[in-house]
């Protein structure tokens, strides 16, 4: 039996539409699964691809670990430079105290010999001051005493470069200067002396601070 030839052609046409649907179901199965494997990847022995979601797991994670490193390394920068400003801090404190101490006890040192100076100085004054008075005929035996004790101030505590006093002439002292003019010379020599002497004890153990010394 013969179909007719429209039927042939439906049958036909049919037959042609199912393969082009057909053809078009598998192209996206075939398209399906090569996504799968491109965002799954293939782990099948001898096969096996990396797929994108676990490139970008592992790009993601190397990012995170390099983001961790440079914040601990900004963090450890950070802490080093703060404990470095503590220990430049602590250790121009240290340095700022023991110069202020050293300084202190120079100047302590320096006043208590200008007192002692000065106690002196005044007591030669005095002496000088007695023996220039004239008193008749005592006058040998006080001037006489006047050197005996001019001899024990000058042996008593006090700055050894103030020169004694001892018989000198009240009429005329060195170089043509009166005992008085001599003796006040010689104080201010004797200042200028314990002046000199304090500056250099101070520029000594100035210099003497180490200022890179472990703290004790």
């Amino acid at each position: 039996m013969t179909l007719p030839a429209w039927t042939s052609a439906r049958i036909a046409m049919s037959g042609l539409r199912a393969a082009i649907i057909g053809g078009l179901f598998i192209i996206v199965l075939l398209a399906a699964a090569v996504q799968t494997l491109r965002l799954e990847g293939l782990k099948v022995r001898p096969f096996k691809t990396t797929g994108w979601i676990e490139k970008a797991r592992t790009y993601k994670s190397e990012r995170d670990s390099e983001r961790t490193a440079h914040r601990k390394t900004k963090d450890d920068y950070r802490t080093a430079q703060e404990k470095a400003q503590r220990l430049e801090t602590a250790r121009l404190e240290r340095v700022r105290t023991q110069q202020e101490e050293i300084t202190d006890a120079i100047q302590r040192n320096y006043r208590a010999r200008l007192g002692k100076l000065d106690a002196r100085a005044q007591r030669l004054r005095d002496e000088l001051r007695a023996r220039s008075q004239p008193d008749g005929s005592s006058a040998d035996q006080r001037s006489t005493a006047v050197r005996s004790t001019t001899g024990r101030a000058d042996a008593a505590p006090g700055d050894h470069r103030l020169p004694p006093y001892q018989g000198e002439n009240t009429n005329a002292g060195s170089l043509d200067r009166s005992p008085q003019e001599q003796l006040e010379r010689d104080i201010v020599a004797t200042q200028q002396a314990i002046q000199l002497d304090a500056l250099i004890d101070w520029v000594e153990r100035q210099t003497a601070v180490d200022p890179n010394a472990e703290p004790d």
